[in-house]
């Protein structure tokens, strides 16, 4: 029984009893008494069983068949906490001195063992070789107080060494469990470890076994399907010696080895480069794109601090104004005036540089758009261009047949006449395409430098309200 702290149980007549209010400085004689005064308000059996003054009673320790004399002068608390984790096998039992035979002499702290009885409490008979429970209490009038401290001392001291045994218990416990927790941790790294290296074999395994067959398809395409035989098993006078074969195969597969692997390693270098080029220009674009935005970013925060700055410069000079009394000097005026309008200047300024590098890049993108137009017409003349050729190609060929028919009826003169006019008339039609082919390229060239001149125009017409924009774009 474990109870709570300033609290302890004793055991009086077979029935437990609780003391409380216990302090330091409470001794086994103190709670003797308060027990007697306790059982002396009670009315009964019991009350007449406990009589006497409180010197005629005493405390008696148990603790697993083990049992002594408590002195008076015992701190009962300090002993109780002093048990530590035996305290549930600790019990206190009131008993009288004279309840022992005559002549028991007094018991040390090195008791006997003496078994209790199953069936009774703390307070019942027990059974001894020598002794009983009742002898122990015989003499503890007796006793010195020396001899007294001398048996709470050595009480105290097996208590200290059963408490620091069971902490070294404790501790080894502890150990071990951290000991069998790093074994279990490097069990299974290692088990890891095993089964990464069984996975790295097999796949080793597997790349030799695709090796092997590489080398017995090559030596099957050189040699033939009966290579084998005809290098171990053929003997012919003709024949040349196994060893001789099989140094040639040898130097063979030495040869072509090093040549896939010259091969390979040209191939990883190449492709090398390739990744370290693509990742160079990925750099490259990225910054390139980077420092472009913080360009446009840094144009559009100083275009927004003119502004505020010329809006509250403009919003002062009007304060300014209203604030000036009527009587000032007119040379006040004309200075106001003059600020007003640099403050304008400025902000026109400001303005037109924004706008000017708008239309810059605005005229960038429609010069890009306008190469890739110009290669679309350019590649569509080219076809024109083919088109006509074999225009013209065709009417030679249907001139000279129309030659040919004419000079088969028979009308060589005429026939030479119309055939000279014929090509002729051919030579004319198909310059007559080849103008009007050149005349339309010419045309789209036009009207592409036209709209070129259109939208610079169109761009200047835009920036024509402040005069001091032009000389800036």
């Amino acid at each position: 029984m474990e109870p709570e702290e300033g609290k302890i149980s004793v055991w009086v007549c077979r029935e437990e009893k609780l003391v409380s209010g216990l302090t330091k400085r409470t001794t086994c004689a103190d709670v003797v008494k308060v027990l007697l005064e306790d059982q002396n308000l009670q009315q009964g059996v019991s009350a007449a069983m406990l009589s006497g003054s409180p010197q005629s009673y005493c405390l008696v320790e148990k603790w697993r068949g083990f049992e002594r004399i408590l002195p008076n002068k015992t701190k009962i608390l300090r002993l109780w906490s002093a048990w530590g984790h035996e305290q549930e096998n600790v019990r206190f039992v009131l008993l009288k001195n004279d309840a022992s035979l005559p002549n028991n002499g007094p018991r040390s702290a090195e008791a006997r063992v003496v078994q209790s009885r199953d069936s009774g409490g703390p307070g019942g008979l027990l059974k001894g070789t020598a002794r009983t429970c009742w002898t122990a209490a015989a003499a503890a009038a007796n006793l010195s107080q020396d001899k007294q401290r001398r048996i709470v001392r050595k009480a105290f001291r097996k208590l200290d060494k059963i408490n620091r045994k069971k902490e070294q218990e404790v501790c080894k416990d502890n150990g071990s469990v951290e000991k069998m927790e790093t074994l279990v941790h490097l069990v299974i790294s290692q088990d890891h470890t095993i089964r990464q290296q069984i996975q790295r074999i097999k796949e080793l395994d597997r790349e030799i076994e695709r090796f092997e067959a590489k080398v017995h398809f090559d030596r099957i395409k050189r040699h033939g399907v009966n290579y084998v035989q005809d290098t171990y098993m053929v003997e012919s006078p003709d024949a040349p010696a196994p060893s001789d074969c099989k140094r040639k195969a040898e130097r063979q597969d030495a040869r072509y080895t090093a040549e896939v692997l010259a091969q390979f390693e040209e191939y990883a270098c190449r492709c090398e480069e390739v990744v370290r080029l693509q990742e160079e220009l990925t750099e490259r674009e990225a910054l390139v794109e980077s420092i472009t935005g913080e360009i446009q970013e840094e144009l559009n925060q100083r275009w927004m601090l003119r502004e505020e700055k010329g809006a509250e410069a403009a919003q002062d000079a009007e304060s300014i104004t209203v604030d000036v009394p009527l009587s000032a000097s007119g040379e006040a005026d004309a200075e106001d005036e003059q600020l007003l309008d640099k403050e304008r200047l400025k902000t026109q300024l400001d303005t037109s540089l924004y706008i000017g590098l708008r239309l810059k890049t605005d005229l960038d993108a429609m010069r890009g758009d306008l190469d890739l137009s110009l290669a679309l017409w350019e590649t569509k003349e080219s076809e024109l261009l083919d088109l006509l050729a074999k225009v013209e190609t065709m009417e030679m060929e249907q001139a000279n047949q129309k030659v040919t028919d004419d000079d088969d009826d028979g009308k060589e003169e005429p026939g030479a006449s119309s055939a000279e006019a014929d090509p002729g008339s051919a030579e004319g039609s198909s310059s007559g395409w080849v103008e009007q082919a050149r005349g339309l390229s010419k045309a789209c060239s036009t009207n592409d430098e036209d709209s070129d001149t259109g939208l610079s125009s169109m761009h200047s017409q835009d920036s024509d309200n402040p005069p001091v924009c032009e000389s800036l774009v």
